[in-house]
């Protein structure tokens, strides 16, 4: 009797467990979906703004480059977007999911580096690198994934 108590109570808990996650997984994914929504605005609002001196500016500029930043944020959202809604699909997180992430993110602070004109050409060569080890990463996790991860 103490034995079936004790299986219940485990079950109990483990279900308790599980809503509690799913709680808070459906809460992030709305977080994102707003910071999605608030981040697209955010590109909307820098185009607008650029629509009336459009002919007089130049790539270079900094309200350009704002603008170029928050395309840029954009992606990297959508990147994390899709790793907890596959959470939520898979009930794991997938390493190739979150490498390619990783590397979206290094691609936006390769582009900010180099499109800012920035002094340092060592940070650059270090995201490069970094890069490198994400794709190299990446191609190892895509050749020894489990079987029913093969589509990644």
């Amino acid at each position: 009797m103490s034995d079936d108590r004790l299986k219940d109570m485990k079950q109990v808990i483990q279900r308790a467990y599980d809503t509690t996650i799913d709680v808070i997984v459906y809460g992030l994914i709305l977080l994102m979906l707003a910071t999605l929504v608030f981040a697209f605005i955010d590109v909307v609002v820098d185009i607008v703004h650029l629509i009336p001196s459009l002919s007089k500016i130049k790539i270079d500029d900094g309200e350009f480059r704002n603008l170029v930043v928050s395309v840029l944020d954009v992606f990297v959202v959508i990147e994390l977007f899709s790793i907890f809604i596959n959470y939520v699909k898979m009930h794991r997180i997938r390493l190739s999911l979150l490498i390619d992430v990783t590397a979206v993110f290094i691609l936006r602070e390769m582009i900010i580096k180099i499109y800012g004109k920035s002094d340092s050409s060592t940070d650059v060569l270090v995201l490069a690198i970094l890069l490198v080890v994400m794709v190299i990463t990446r191609s190892i996790t895509g050749r020894f994934s489990p079987k029913s991860d093969r589509t990644s």
